[in-house]
């Protein structure tokens, strides 16, 4: 059970806790809020705030520099101390949210889908969602959820589980299965052009692979890989794949691999013992990283970016279209992580307004009449 939460843990979307307490970073170093030019304000994010311990969470619509104390414009409720992950629809007014909802001893199928509007009721449209997994919405508003069921329990191995990867009908809640595997983990890892990405943990082996989800046709990308891979996003024209692994011969050594999607070339663009690097790539191509110790910075990209926040590791949550504005969780050790804006074009940086003591998840950028940016 233990190698089964790690790899649930492992996610692209699920790593902001165990970054917030593995984050390099000096003593004394100075907290995240300290940093917030009041001069940056960008595009309106949608972002959740969720109280340790709390049955509830509520949903934001803040711009940098805003007041201090936003008001929510949603709520819904969940279990004590739910994991909460979220995505804009573009186009819409909605905002979808994961969290968990079904008490049960093992928490790997526990979690809802939830679409949110603001000042409207919350709906509740699919049970069964892997725990701590964000909802896939596609640039054509498609919205994809991981779902799965426990398998039997062998002593002495590792449990597989019949895992589905759903296509969701934000108008019934209805579901339809576009791929089905008996494995240890189906994660989303993104879409390009008519494909969804899949990585997978299966018993004998991890891949990844693209799935048509109207034909239900499986493309390999790569065929084999350590599984411990996370992190992963997915440049706009769907030309390339980049995340972080294992190295794959030495356990102690973390990289970041670029995958071209047409013919599956894999080059590698660092490596370090750090396993917090969480690279992410630009809707125009260019990649960002972690170097160890510093924060957000350019690794492969014209932006200027260099530690905005400091210390710390910094998490991608969304882009604009353009590679404009980006907003991420600033976490260090044993903080909460905060929610920060940067501009592209001048490396300037703002904290985002959020109830001081929540724990907060990005959904994305909101258009003022709704939808993604």
């Amino acid at each position: 059970m233990f190698t089964r939460k790690l790899l649930l843990g492992l996610g692209a979307s699920c790593v902001a806790v165990a970054l917030a307490f593995a984050a390099a970073g000096p003593e004394g170093a100075t907290p995240a809020h300290a940093a917030a030019p009041p001069e940056v304000r960008g595009p309106r994010v949608a972002v959740l705030a969720t109280f340790p311990g709390a049955e509830v969470t509520s949903l934001y619509l803040v711009q940098a520099g805003g007041g201090a104390d936003p008001a929510p414009v949603a709520t819904f409720a969940h279990l004590p101390d739910a994991t909460v992950r979220a995505a804009v629809v573009p186009g819409t007014p909605y905002v979808l949210a994961t969290a968990d909802t079904t008490p049960s001893r093992d928490a790997s199928f526990n979690a809802s889908l939830f679409r949110l509007r603001p000042h409207a009721p919350p709906e509740a449209l699919v049970a069964g969602v892997v725990h701590a997994s964000r909802p896939l919405v596609t640039p054509a508003g498609r919205v994809f959820v991981s779902r799965g069921r426990a398998g039997t329990e062998i002593e002495g191995r590792l449990r597989v589980d019949p895992l589905t990867v759903d296509e969701v009908d934000l108008a019934t809640g209805n579901t339809r299965a576009v791929h089905a595997e008996h494995g240890h983990l189906l994660f989303l890892a993104g879409a390009a052009g008519s494909e969804i990405l899949l990585y997978r943990v299966l018993p004998d082996h991890a891949d990844i692979v693209a799935v048509d989800p109207d034909s239900g046709a499986v493309r390999p990308i790569v065929d084999d890989l350590p599984a411990f891979a996370r992190d992963f996003s997915v440049d706009a024209r769907g030309e390339k794949l980049v995340f972080q692994g294992r190295h794959e011969t030495n356990s102690r050594t973390w990289v970041v691999d670029e995958i071209d999607l047409a013919s599956g070339r894999a080059r590698r663009l660092f490596s370090s013992p750090n396993m917090n690097l969480a690279p992410a790539v630009l809707p125009s191509g260019g990649v960002l990283y972690n170097p160890p110790g510093r924060g957000l910075s350019t690794l492969d990209a014209e932006a200027r970016i260099s530690g905005p926040l400091g210390p710390g590791v910094d998490l991608v949550a969304a882009t604009t279209a353009d590679s404009r504005w980006i907003a991420a969780l600033h976490t260090q050790p044993s903080a909460l992580a905060v929610p920060f804006l940067v501009d592209t074009e001048t490396g300037a940086a703002a904290v985002l307004p959020a109830p001081r003591g929540s724990r907060v998840a990005v959904a994305g950028f909101y258009l003022e009449n709704g939808g993604a940016l």
